[in-house]
């Protein structure tokens, strides 16, 4: 199953993510976020960060999600290349996202991400899994 795809839009980037199980579709979104920002390869999965992600609303659960590792990014200059989402004994996702600090002779920044638009934004589910519609402000 592939992770996300590049979708044309006409100012802005957008893609569509796809997971076997809404954790899963998380973890790919969080990828997908970083490999438009930089070459996820070069990134060292030398710090991790934990994410509480509300449970209950898909569509709220995602954009927090995103908006909290753009926030890492932005804020802390933090970049990001492993991903795990899981549920804990009471119903609520916690997200781990592995990478290190911006290192301008390492990473080359591809594209800056200003943040998350509400336009087209969507998550679905059928029966072959999950499936989110994400427009980038650039």
């Amino acid at each position: 199953m592939k992770t996300f795809s590049m979708i044309d839009h006409t100012a802005d980037i957008g893609i569509e993510v796809y997971g076997e199980t809404f954790p899963s579709l998380l973890e790919h979104a969080g990828s997908a976020l970083f490999q438009i920002i930089t070459d996820t390869s070069k990134v060292k999965e030398s710090i991790s960060y934990q994410i509480d992600i509300p449970s209950g609303n898909h569509e709220v659960a995602l954009r927090q999600w995103l908006e909290d590792l753009m926030i890492q990014f932005n804020g802390s200059n933090y970049l990001f290349s492993k991903f795990q989402v899981s549920m804990d004994k009471n119903g609520h996702y916690i997200g781990e996202a592995w990478g290190e600090i911006y290192d301008p002779e390492r990473h080359i920044i591809h594209t800056e991400i200003k943040g998350i638009t509400y336009h087209q934004f969507q998550v679905s589910k059928s029966s072959n899994g999950w499936k989110a519609r994400i427009i980038f402000d650039i």
